[in-house]
């Protein structure tokens, strides 16, 4: 989930249980328990804000802010706040038992529902298990006040646990639940914390103050190593380090390849505040804005203002360097509370992204004009995702020049000519790709979606996971076309799903004729030593014979194969493919 290597003493992080027996109080005390469960609510209000000052004093990653924000959010929640109290009023329930009847009904709403709305369930258990803590009267356990340095184990962490470990004593984690969309792998990963998710039964077979290693980069749990386990680790610590020290060392030099061809590396981010981490790396400007999280976790939708200030930072502070935003992409695996979205049987056949903006146009108008009022500093583009065809796009671009009038009528600036680009991620959009072209600036590939649509397959479906396949032939020849009607129109082509960030499929994409990546953030100086070490001549040449490959093992055995003649006999960069790619 998170890379890197931690060796240290076990921790063990139990969190209280939400589950309370069935109790009642007498009529006359009512409205005692109604305002005892308000005054919890304040407690844990004041104990989050508290948290939030705190983690600002030791100037943490600015995305533990907007995770906690969102926690005073859930506080104000009428599902949640108005539902216990109408358990107490209606039922004559006690305040505890009423919550945690409450906390089921959620757990029940979201269990049918893909992976990150069912990760964001997380948030509201974690905010109520504090709600219940202080209507017990018992202390929270925190991470915060560790005396030494430690290795979480945990069944599961909740976002503000996270948010509370401090750099200095937590030196990885390791749990039995968790998902990488989680709000807790998304701070792990921003704060470069080692962590390991998904390790079933982990509790069961550790003691505390017992020494354990977390390879966050392989997903490997050593108990009790020896003396050759540590040895190896310790070696793989120093050479991350002297890696890692290397490879932030070219974040200013040029992407390009030893025969002359720029490559744009850019960054994927999901928060206003990954400009640092953009900076820190290198990313030649965001490639991906994903606004959706803007929605999730909130009572309420974002303001126009409240969105413009969001984009207004990040583009003020990249400036000249571009940043592509991309519209609301709700639905599939994604769902935002504040939105109301409908239970749907098929989901990522439904009413999600440009679908649901055209289905709630007003949210569309408000974000579009956020964008477009942010764009004034010359450096922003618009993106449409899930596009089908050429209806959709020329729809939404009606929404878009109605704005502008608009707001030329009551006299905001914006950028007159703000690039408009679509989502290439569903089998329709390839295939009449030419066309689109004629009316978009440039085209993004999002490959997480366009593997699932075309093989039809749920990447979150663990009995079918072994079918989702990057390197499939029928994937590469799509990307391929989308590059080569990109190349005939002379518009950029860019790709910006997880296959971008992995440098296997990085060398495959470069080889297929895309010219511009955008990946996580931590990837971009590897992908940036592996363009600087090949010849795109080369390269391309390959790509002919990957695509005349009928199977994706044969492609990556060859790819493999050819990476001595690829990267001009670069050993070591080979051996850090090796550690770093998924499909290597």
């Amino acid at each position: 989930m998170s890379s890197g290597v931690a060796i240290g003493r076990v921790r063990l992080f139990q969190v209280s249980n939400l589950d309370v027996g069935e109790s009642v109080v007498l009529e006359n005390n009512v409205d005692s328990e109604v305002e005892r469960f308000a005054d919890a609510l304040e407690q844990t209000r004041e104990q989050i804000k508290d948290l939030g000052q705190r983690v600002k004093e030791r100037g943490e990653d600015k995305s533990l802010f907007e995770v906690l924000s969102m926690h005073l959010m859930l506080l104000e929640d009428r599902m949640i706040v108005e539902r216990v109290k109408e358990l107490i009023q209606e039922n004559r329930y006690g305040a505890e038992y009423a919550l945690s009847c409450v906390v089921k009904e959620a757990e029940e709403r979201y269990a049918d529902l893909p992976d990150l709305f069912r990760e964001r369930f997380k948030d509201v258990e974690d905010i109520c298990r504090r709600v219940m803590n202080n209507l017990r009267g018992v202390h929270t356990q925190s991470l915060e006040n560790l005396d030494e340095e430690s290795v979480i184990v945990a069944r599961e962490l909740a976002p503000s646990d996270t948010a509370s470990m401090r750099a200095d004593t937590v030196l990885g984690f390791v749990t039995e639940a968790g998902g990488k969309t989680s709000h807790t792998a998304i701070l792990a990963r921003a704060r470069e914390i080692p962590a390991v998710v998904g390790v079933s039964d982990v509790s069961r077979f550790v003691q505390e103050n017992e020494l354990i290693i977390v390879d966050g980069e392989t997903g490997k749990v050593i108990i009790s190593p020896n003396q050759d386990d540590l040895r190896a680790m310790h070696a793989k610590q120093d050479k991350q380090r002297v890696r890692q020290s290397r490879l932030l060392s070219i974040r200013d030099l040029e992407s390009v390849t030893l025969d002359g061809h720029v490559i744009d590396l850019a960054a994927n981010i999901e928060f206003a505040s990954e400009v640092e981490t953009i900076e820190k790396y290198g990313a030649s400007g965001v490639g991906l804005f994903r606004t959706e999280f803007l929605f999730l976790n909130r009572v309420t939708i974002p303001t126009e203002e409240e969105q413009f200030q969001s984009y207004n930072q990040v583009a003020e502070r990249l400036a000249p360097k571009p940043v592509v935003i991309r519209t609301l992409d709700i639905g599939g695996d994604k769902f935002a509370h504040s939105l109301n979205t409908p239970h749907e049987l098929n989901p990522y056949l439904g009413c999600r992204a440009i679908r649901f903006s055209f289905e709630n146009r007003e949210i569309f108008r408000t974000q579009l004009r956020a964008i477009l009022r942010a764009s004034v500093h010359k450096n922003i583009s618009v993106m449409y995702p899930l596009i089908s065809g050429i209806g959709e796009l020329t729809l939404a671009n009606e929404v878009l020049e109605s704005l502008k009038d608009e707001l030329r009528k009551e006299g905001k600036p914006f950028n007159e000519d703000i690039p408009v680009g679509a989502m290439i991620e569903v089998p329709s959009a390839v295939l009449i790709a030419p066309d689109l072209a004629e009316i978009l600036d440039f085209f993004s590939v999002g490959t997480n979606d366009l593997i699932q649509y075309t093989l039809a397959v749920d990447r979150g479906n663990q009995k079918i996971a072994r079918l989702y396949e990057p390197l499939h032939p029928a994937v590469l020849r799509m990307i391929a076309m989308v590059a080569d009607a990109g190349r005939h129109a002379a518009i950029p082509v860019e790709v910006c799903g997880e296959m971008a960030s992995d440098p296997l499929c990085a060398l495959v994409l470069l080889a297929l004729g895309v010219e511009r990546l955008s990946m996580a953030p931590y990837a971009i100086p590897t992908v940036k030593e592996i363009v600087r070490s090949i010849k795109l001549v080369t390269l391309r040449e390959f790509g002919v014979k990957v695509l005349e490959q009928h199977r994706g093992a044969h492609i990556k055995t060859m790819l493999v194969d050819a990476l001595p003649e690829l990267l001009e006999g670069r050993g070591d960069l080979i051996q850090q493919i090796h550690e770093s790619s998924l499909l290597a």
